[in-house]
């Protein structure tokens, strides 16, 4: 069992109470469809790549809009061929 903590509020006490709790955890880096416009989330997901590699991985979350899921199927292959590997969130809590 484990919990990633969306972030959907700055008030958010979801990852503190779960370490509290002895539960893996993890929060969120970066929101990727907040906006539903295609681009804008393009430049999400390229934000969330930038962190993933500047601190080795990030976290974003995100729904089954159809805008997200056209910019997720544009980006993902960029992502992809330069070397950005995708894991299941089970790998980045602790």
């Amino acid at each position: 069992m484990f919990f990633v903590d969306s972030v959907t509020t700055p008030h958010s006490v979801g990852l503190k109470l779960a370490r509290e709790m002895g539960v893996r955890t993890a929060a969120r880096n970066v929101f990727l469809d907040n906006v539903q416009d295609v681009a804008a989330i393009r430049k999400q997901i390229q934000q969330l790549a930038r962190l993933a590699v500047k601190r080795g991985s990030a976290i974003g979350i995100c729904h089954p809009h159809p805008a997200t899921i056209q910019a997720l199927a544009e980006e993902l292959p960029v992502m992809q061929k330069a070397g950005i590997k995708f894991v299941y969130a089970s790998e980045l809590v602790r």
